[in-house]
């Protein structure tokens, strides 16, 4: 009778035993839908913060780092310089910016009093930004300024100097300019103000040759508008002979070109020559320039010297006669490009 009872107790708690082993039933569905999985990192971009495929520069606005053996970003003349446009590198910035400063010798021109002769040395200011945006036809952009002081009462006001504004559609190697204004002044030259407007059928371009060890900017504007009010006595005010000088623009044509290669491993050797010609009139600006450059800290700053021939060929007193003058300028400038 006992060992009935125990075969009962165990066939009864054998079911029990085997409810214990099995696994808890899954949870009930849950109205939450379940996270999604991070996205995969964005072309160009390794998943880590702050850096990209290039390495491990985050955007600075620098540039990037050029070839060896090549020009690269950097630029080709003293910040504020015609003809030397800056080349922004849309991977770290749209906008590309350079200062300057340095002393300027100067030889010839007009004496522009009786009292005193021209300055001789002069401080030298550049500043320029340069846009670029490569989106669909493409676009551009430049401001750029070069002061020349010493030469007044106070040192710090301009003696001589320009500033250029311009805006272009197109490609780097060839683009139209839309809209540029310059104003310069050249005492030395008899000039107190020489303004040009110009717009289409105007155009420019930069060309890298060689392999990037040669460059070239050229810049046409074969029709513009033309102002200028000379220097002094140089003005022809009235006149029963002549009209004056001052009445309004006058047609023009302007061209600038500068060619610039690359000495290895750092020094840049640059070629440029300016021309601007008003139309039915003897006035012309001829200049021609000679500069050498050494870029240092990897083309983030840049030293040059150069020389710089301007010539002015302005109306004379009587019909039919005109007036030249011409200075030689030597400049050392330093510039930083960031």
């Amino acid at each position: 009778m006992r060992r009935l009872a125990s075969i009962l107790a165990l066939a009864l708690a054998a079911p029990a035993g085997a409810q214990e082993i099995l696994p808890p039933p899954p949870p009930p569905p849950s109205s939450e839908p379940s996270p999604l999985p991070p996205p995969p990192p964005a072309p160009g971009e390794t998943g880590q913060p702050g850096r990209t495929s290039g390495g491990s520069r985050s955007h600075s606005g620098a540039g990037a780092p050029k070839r060896p053996g090549t020009i690269g970003e950097a630029p080709v003349a003293p910040a504020g310089s015609q003809a030397a446009p800056l080349h922004p590198d849309e991977a770290y910035a749209h906008w590309r910016y350079s200062l300057a400063t340095g002393v300027t010798g100067k030889f010839g021109g007009m004496q522009l009093t009786s009292a005193r002769e021209n300055p001789g040395v002069l401080l030298y200011f550049g500043a320029q930004a340069d846009g670029l945006w490569t989106e669909g036809y493409g676009q551009a952009a430049r401001f750029r300024l070069r002061l020349f002081t010493g030469g007044e009462t106070e040192v710090y006001i301009p003696s001589d100097g320009d500033v250029e504004a311009a805006y272009m559609i197109g490609r780097r190697e060839f683009r139209f300019v839309i809209g540029r204004f310059e104003v310069g002044r050249y005492p030395a030259l008899a000039i107190e103000a020489l303004a040009q407007l110009g717009t289409l059928p105007c155009f420019e371009g930069s060309l890298s040759l060689a392999s990037d060890t040669m460059r070239l900017y050229y810049f046409v504007s074969p029709i513009e508008g033309a102002w200028v009010y000379y220097y002094g006595g140089a003005h022809i005010k009235n006149s029963a002979a002549l009209a004056t000088e001052s009445d309004r623009p006058a047609a023009a044509t302007a061209a600038r070109l500068r060619y610039t290669v690359l000495l290895p491993p750092s020094m840049l050797l640059s070629l440029q020559g300016d021309l601007v010609k008003m139309w039915q009139k003897p006035d012309l600006l001829f200049a021609a320039e000679a500069s050498l450059g050494y870029q240092v800290l990897q083309q983030s700053a840049v030293f040059n010297v150069a020389v710089r021939w301007n010539n002015f060929t302005r109306r004379g007193k009587t019909p039919d006669s005109s007036l030249s003058e011409s200075e030689i300028m030597l400049l050392g400038v330093a510039s930083l490009v960031f």
